[in-house]
């Protein structure tokens, strides 16, 4: 048997209620939809769910509740990897909505982090229970990486699966032909009109997540600028002036500035330092992946007020703190 096999009757779904904790609608809906589908159908499971309504947690019970022998995730960025990982790797969201018991055994994961170059290093993850991954270090389409064994994996997750339809993608996905397959995204439609493969189970609409109160409502704030001071610094003294109401009231919101080049992040970052008290740091793929991680651990620990990405913390990432942009 298989460590999901062996505590699937471990697993619990309550729902969750003003008194106590766990699952919301969005993820009691998905996790039936997808258990229900693959009873009668073989093809890939598509699941909608907007960012932020609980989806980790669906993709974490998918496993147990399938029985499944050994899971392959495919996430979209390294950043999105790691967190997933964790996710597996301390099962926090299932304990926080008691799904199962504080003390859980975890499952063995396999980070993969370099290509995959031969069958045996393909082998080599038998040991393990769940291996993550992006595309370009396991996809047969990349020159290099040889194509896996069909029937290492019995079940696929896919996070951000609207990018399945790429050929990278496409390419891992069409090589385990007789597992199972779980597509998860929040927008199911592309700009090049390319389908995702598989059947729709579940869509949970944005109009629902705020009618159950997992969306608030978004406050706008005009910045009034006075036509000859730097509209940039006049947004970021406004920025800090909403930062500064957030904390005493009580919240531990972060700022995102986005910006579209790295010069213009470095430029915003001396607007900042010389206009402002905030303390932010700048991110983007001229930097290392440690310095990024650098970065987002001071974020989680109160230690920066806020990040300056360029195309960095999009689709998957989760930061709920990320309040103020």
């Amino acid at each position: 048997m298989s460590y999901f096999h062996d505590r699937y009757d471990k697993i619990k779904l309550p729902a969750q209620d003003k008194r106590k904790p766990g699952l919301r609608n969005s993820q009691l809906g998905a996790i039936h939809s997808v258990l229900a589908h693959f009873t009668l159908r073989g093809e890939p499971a598509i699941i909608v769910m907007p960012t932020g309504s609980g989806k980790t947690a669906v993709l974490i019970l998918s496993s147990f509740l399938l029985r499944v022998k050994r899971v392959l995730v495919i996430t979209p960025s390294v950043l999105v990897r790691d967190q997933i990982t964790e996710e597996f790797e301390s099962l926090k969201t299932l304990k926080n909505c008691g799904c199962i018991p504080q003390k859980f055994k975890s499952p063995k994961i396999k980070k993969i982090t370099k290509r995959v170059k031969t069958k045996q290093e393909w082998l080599k993850f038998e040991k393990y229970d769940i291996c993550v991954s992006t595309p370009n270090v396991v996809s047969p389409s990349i020159k290099g990486i040889v194509k896996p064994p069909d029937v290492l994996f019995d079940t696929i997750l896919v996070d951000e699966a609207h990018h399945s339809p790429a050929r990278t993608w496409a390419k891992l996905l069409d090589s385990f032909p007789n597992a199972k397959k779980i597509l998860f995204t929040a927008t199911p439609f592309r700009k090049d009109r390319k389908e995702i493969r598989g059947k729709l189970v579940y869509a949970y609409p944005l109009r629902k997540a705020f009618e159950d109160g997992i969306f608030g409502e978004i406050e706008y704030y005009p910045v009034k600028w006075n036509g000859k001071e730097n509209p940039d610094v006049t947004i970021a003294k406004y920025a800090e002036q909403i930062f500064g109401k957030d904390k005493k009231s009580g919240y531990s919101h972060r700022l995102m500035v986005r910006t579209d080049s790295k010069k213009r992040a470095n430029d915003l970052k001396k607007i900042y330092q010389e206009n402002t008290t905030l303390n932010l740091q700048v991110i983007h793929s001229g930097y290392s992946y440690r310095h990024v991680k650098k970065a987002i651990s001071l974020l989680r620990n109160n230690e920066l007020d806020g990040i300056i990405c360029v195309s960095m913390l999009g689709e998957g990432f989760d930061f709920p703190q990320l309040k103020i942009a």
